[in-house]
């Protein structure tokens, strides 16, 4: 009823900045799309390429998963949303430039560096979402080259560490339909630890995916101990009967190209270079009194991550607002989204959830006067961006150059440099000093003016 009132005497709709392309932008630009018809919403992009974790986060192998970018793909193309590729927040504009110039900034920029292990860094060690971009083909990890050497151990119980674990795993050939490099899989271990500090039934990693180490023929699995049978909570006991179905309910190849081994419930404590590789010290969790020692020339660890835009959004100021951080509000116009919000727990499904919660309070704000829609939005930050910004038909066009060259039976051949996507991205337009977005703001952006 409310709702309809307003249209009916004429509601002013907000302006709003999305910080980031990823799942959790996506689905808030799509949700107040809904809401607000006519609404000027623009997704900022520190790429110059769209949907974050899709793209760069979810395994190659995972084509299913990737495939939402479909319907993302309409927000841009039929829904209205503006998309402003190599733009980077903190560096070519401030999130007070984004306030100044919209109503609503909502920051879905998910999570920076991989957490540090303590006791456990230096030559060889590998952060799993770095080796993830890099299996990715991110433009950040172009210059990564990770040496796995025979012997790799991965540590951590989640399924970024199963997904590191499969694709180092898998038979080379077994790619096929992939966006996987093949130049990601020359050198492949033929041993590989996976350890994890909790037992097996309190491991974060889905059965499901334990499931499909199970299609990986050429490989031999063990586990050093496994949690009894017959939980009454039916996800950790699909885990467990998982695990014991890999481990001993498949036949053993008679000639195995790769060993993989489960230890659970031990904590890797430091690691030592030798002249023969790495030793890897690990302490028995419960009782801290029984050592276990692996033989290692690289080790992945795969335990979390890091907030990014540390500079733009302090954190320190939003830990002392826990109710407000809860339903994704910062400061006022200020929101947040995604893993952002909540840490680097769930996936693609809980980032929906969580874009449907926060702009329920975004609607709310706004219903209710807390926002007052006044600001122009773009045209307001027309001069504060650099001209070699991406829009969505630069990136269509960067998309159509990767996926007429997939080669080795990939779907598509990413581009790994900013500096090619860039060159891709202007092909086929005018020479110009500004980006076109810029020079002619959107009709809706104009309108929006103008109300004001």
């Amino acid at each position: 009823m409310s709702e309809l009132r307003s249209r009916a005497i004429g509601e002013l709709e907000p302006s709003i900045a999305i910080v980031g392309s990823g799942p959790a932008g996506c689905y808030t630009a799509q949700m107040l799309r809904k809401r607000w018809a006519a609404a000027q919403i623009v997704v900022v992009e520190r790429l110059p390429v769209p949907y974050g974790l899709l793209r760069y986060g979810v395994s190659p192998d995972h084509q299913g998963t990737k495939a939402v970018a479909r319907q993302f793909d309409r927000l841009f193309t039929d829904g209205g949303v503006h998309f402003i590729g190599n733009v980077e927040v903190g560096k070519h504009v401030s999130i007070d430039q984004l306030q100044d110039a919209f109503d609503i900034v909502v920051v879905a920029a998910g999570l920076g560096a991989d957490r540090p292990l303590p006791g456990v860094d230096g030559d060889g060690v590998y952060g799993a979402g770095q080796v993830m971009r890099w299996f990715n083909s991110h433009p950040d990890e172009h210059s990564f080259a990770p040496r796995f050497g025979a012997t790799t151990t991965i540590i951590g119980n989640g399924n970024v560490a199963v997904d590191v674990l499969r694709l180092l795993a898998k038979h080379r050939d077994s790619f096929t339909g992939s966006d996987l490099d093949p130049r990601r899989i020359d050198k492949q271990p033929n041993r590989i630890h996976v350890v994890g500090r909790s037992p097996a039934s309190a491991a974060k990693f889905d059965s499901v995916m334990i499931r499909e180490l199970a299609d990986i023929n050429d490989a031999v699995f063990d586990v050093d101990a496994v949690d009894d049978t017959g939980h009454e909570d039916t996800k950790i006991q699909a885990k467990i009967e998982a695990l014991l179905e890999l481990t001993t309910g498949r036949a053993v190849p008679p000639s195995p190209r790769v060993h993989v081994s489960f230890h659970f419930g031990w904590t890797p404590e430091s690691i030592e270079s030798t002249p023969a590789g790495r030793t890897l010290s690990l302490a028995d969790t419960e009782s801290r009194q029984a050592g276990k020692v692996i033989e290692t020339d690289s080790v992945v660890t795969a335990v979390g991550f890091g907030y990014g835009l540390r500079h733009e959004v302090d954190r320190t100021h939003l830990e002392s607002n826990l109710s407000d951080l809860d339903s994704g509000l910062l400061d006022s116009g200020l929101y947040c989204s995604g893993w952002f919000r909540r840490g680097p727990t769930g996936g693609i499904p809980a980032n929906r959830l969580d874009a449907k919660m926060v702009c329920a309070r975004i609607v709310a704000d706004v219903e209710t006067g807390t926002i007052t829609p006044t600001k122009v939005g773009l045209p307001a930050l027309a001069a504060d961006l650099h001209p070699d910004t991406v829009d969505f038909a630069g990136w269509r066009r960067i998309d159509a150059t990767e996926v007429t060259r997939p080669g080795h039976g990939r779907c598509r051949t990413k581009v790994s440099d900013i500096a090619t996507m860039l060159d891709l991205a202007r092909t086929f337009t005018d020479e110009r000093t500004t980006p076109t977005h810029v020079e002619n703001p959107p009709s809706d952006a104009v309108g929006h003016k103008e109300e004001r």
